[in-house]
């Protein structure tokens, strides 16, 4: 892939995407679609991402270095700014609209096919990290968490704690 693709890559998954995840099945579809395996090189990103401080959307830095090295990541970061920057113009725009019903339902089913969207890739993902007994248990470990609102600092500091252990 080459740098320029992995610019249009991320700022199309960026401009798509409605924050944090919402542009992972976006950016998995540009993934799959240049030849390279999406799941692994975003199970990968994020990891990454989570681990680092700042929004969820970071990982889309992460998958632009593992692309194409340090130009990739730097490509990656341009095409991540300038979404939010565009955002600021069509917002000027929407304000004009929002009274529109027909708008504001465009806007409830936008939302609700991206959700369709970010299910469907996660459990795709899901499936990939759970080849193994490690990977599976982690998942339900993570899954509980979640369901228990366990702040995701704990399950980062565990998942590293499991990791080294086993490691070891």
């Amino acid at each position: 892939m080459s740098i320029e693709q992995t610019f249009v890559a991320v700022f199309v998954a960026s401009l798509l995407g409605f924050g944090g995840l919402g542009s992972l099945p976006v950016l998995r579809g540009q993934l799959s679609a240049a030849g390279l395996m999406p799941d692994q090189l975003l199970l990968s990103s994020l990891a990454v991402g989570n681990i680092s401080p700042g929004p969820n959307g970071l990982y889309l830095i992460a998958v632009g270095y593992f692309v194409d090295g340090y130009w990739g990541a730097a490509a990656a970061t341009v095409a991540l700014l300038l979404p939010p920057l565009l955002v600021l113009l069509l917002d000027k725009l929407r304000a004009s609209l929002i009274h529109l019903r027909r708008f504001r339902s465009a806007l409830r089913s936008l939302g609700l096919a991206v959700v369709a969207l970010l299910a469907t890739s996660s459990g795709s993902l899901a499936w990939t990290a759970a080849h193994t007994v490690l990977g599976a248990s982690m998942l339900v470990a993570g899954t509980v968490l979640l369901l228990f609102r366990v702040p995701p600092l704990v399950g980062v500091v565990l998942a590293v704690g499991v990791g080294l252990l086993v490691g070891l």
